[in-house]
């Protein structure tokens, strides 16, 4: 079975060939040491966020009804000032619905730009916190622009 391959890190030629010397001291692939060494160098949290499987909202929110679970979501978004591409958004969207959390985040990780990929990660991951349904989440997405203007009402 082919592996997932994942977007490629770069890292310092110190630190590449510190890996090297340990994975021939220790018998394995630059692949698994490096791996092992990022998941014990991870938090608590970040481990818990890959491997959470997700419980979607009970009911998904028909068109744009907020309940107040939304309503604390869009609050805790807040006015930021930042904009995001359109193509961007409806992608996420489509990526979210499709794929879930885990599978949008991953999309943002590979597809944006280093702005528009932490305030993504902070919107999905305050998605995720309050357990908002992929679909309501989505819901969100299409108006994230106008929340981050502070034009939400």
């Amino acid at each position: 079975m082919p592996s997932v391959r994942y977007t490629r890190i770069e890292i310092t030629p110190d630190a590449y060939r510190s890996l090297e010397a340990e994975a021939i001291l220790q018998g394995k692939t630059l692949k698994k040491l490096a791996s092992e060494l990022i998941l014990r160098g991870v938090s608590k949290k970040a481990l818990d966020f890959v491997q959470e499987p997700i419980e979607p909202a009970e009911s998904s929110t028909p068109g744009l009804e907020l309940d107040e679970e939304m309503i604390k979501v869009v609050k805790k978004i807040g006015a930021t000032g930042m904009h995001i591409s359109s193509q961007n958004l409806d992608k996420l969207r489509r990526v979210l619905l499709d794929e879930g959390y885990q599978g949008a985040m991953l999309h943002v990780a590979q597809h944006t730009a280093s702005a528009e990929r932490d305030e993504l990660h902070r919107v999905l991951a305050i998605f995720r916190r309050y357990r908002l349904s992929p679909e309501a989440a989505a819901d969100l997405i299409k108006s994230l622009n106008d929340i981050e203007s502070g034009k939400w009402e």
